[in-house]
């Protein structure tokens, strides 16, 4: 299946940490084109299954959840909804953008914007908390009420679309690339020889807390895990150290917390394969699923494989496709034992 095509499917179904139901039910439509083996567990995890009855096991996971809102309170003035963060939104670009509200159903709404000519000049240049904006969905209070429910879930929303140069911009890039990632990986691995039975885990709550891949990885208890996110693309602003080129091809993690062993296999398997990489340098933890993978049950041996994004946690993320394909590629080739 074309990537682009992948990618459109993931970011357009609504998935805010906690409320995930609907991405999932988007990621698994692709899925069943691999395997029938496919199921959800109590934290609403997807799990599929290829290749099953081989010597050992190997779970490749990214988080399906997405950063957003839930409402805490409905104005009986206005009608404006109230909100708090759900995971890590950025409070720099809210104001004026574009949201959709998940309530009973699905209303467009504006965050509230002071124009520059009223505001307080001492403030004009400070940054709104997320928790004073309000959210505009265009009706009043008696029949908002009726639609919209306290803990109902928010997201920014911009259309998904195509740049020059084979990159793409939409909301929730975040990680519906690695989503994307592991599922063209998926397509090359299914009915291959290779050692290892895989597990395809897309995994919740990763923005708030990493429940998800916590428990789906002590259910399954796999030997090896590679784990895929997004990391920090090479920008104005973005410090060189910290981040990569675009275009790069497949960020590999090297963390105290991963096992060397493995960073170094995924190197040496990329160089074999012709695969671009970088080496992504991470002093301590990684922020991602691969920090509870590596402590799950007795242990589990992670490498983490990462997708060079800009514009992180905005509603403009912005990717290269054959970063994507470059990760999928060296999940693929490592699973194979090649």
């Amino acid at each position: 299946m074309n990537t682009v095509a992948i990618l459109k499917a993931v970011c357009g179904a609504p998935g805010v940490s906690g409320a995930e139901q609907s991405t999932a039910a988007a990621i698994e439509t692709i899925l069943r084109n691999y395997t029938d083996d496919v199921r959800t567990d109590a934290l609403g995890n997807l799990i599929g299954t290829v290749n099953p009855g081989r010597e050992k096991s190997l779970v490749l996971t990214a988080h399906m959840d997405k950063i957003g809102l839930a409402v805490t309170g409905i104005d009986e003035k206005s009608g404006f909804l109230r909100v708090a963060r759900c995971g890590g939104v950025d409070a720099r670009v809210m104001a004026a953008a574009r949201v959709k509200v998940y309530g009973k159903q699905t209303l467009d709404g504006v965050v509230i914007s002071t124009p520059p000519h009223l505001a307080d000049k001492a403030k004009l240049n400070q940054v709104t908390p997320v928790e004073r904006l309000a959210i505009d969905c265009g009706l009043p209070y008696g029949e908002i009420r009726e639609i919209v429910s306290v803990g109902d879930r928010a997201e920014l929303r911009l259309p998904f679309t195509e740049l020059a140069g084979g990159k793409v911009t939409s909301p929730f890039l975040d990680n519906a690339a690695g989503c994307t990632a592991v599922l063209k990986a998926l397509e090359k691995i299914a009915g291959q020889d290779g050692p290892f039975t895989v597990h395809a885990v897309f995994a919740t709550r990763e923005e708030v807390g990493k429940q998800g891949a916590k428990t789906a990885l002590f259910g399954l208890s796999p030997e090896e895990a590679l784990v895929t996110d997004v990391s920090f693309a090479r920008a104005p602003g973005v410090p060189e150290e910290n981040s990569a080129p675009q275009g790069s091809g497949v960020m590999i993690g090297c963390s105290p917390i991963l096992q060397k062993s493995m960073t170094d296999a995924l190197k040496a398997l990329a160089e074999k394969k012709g695969i671009p990489y970088t080496v992504e340098v991470l002093g301590r933890s990684t922020g991602t699923d691969a920090d509870v993978a590596v402590t799950t049950g007795a242990g589990v041996k992670t490498g983490l494989l990462s997708i060079p994004l800009k514009n992180m946690h905005t509603a403009a993320e912005l990717v290269q496709i054959s970063d994507i394909e470059a990760v999928a590629d060296l999940m693929a080739a490592y699973a194979a034992g090649a």
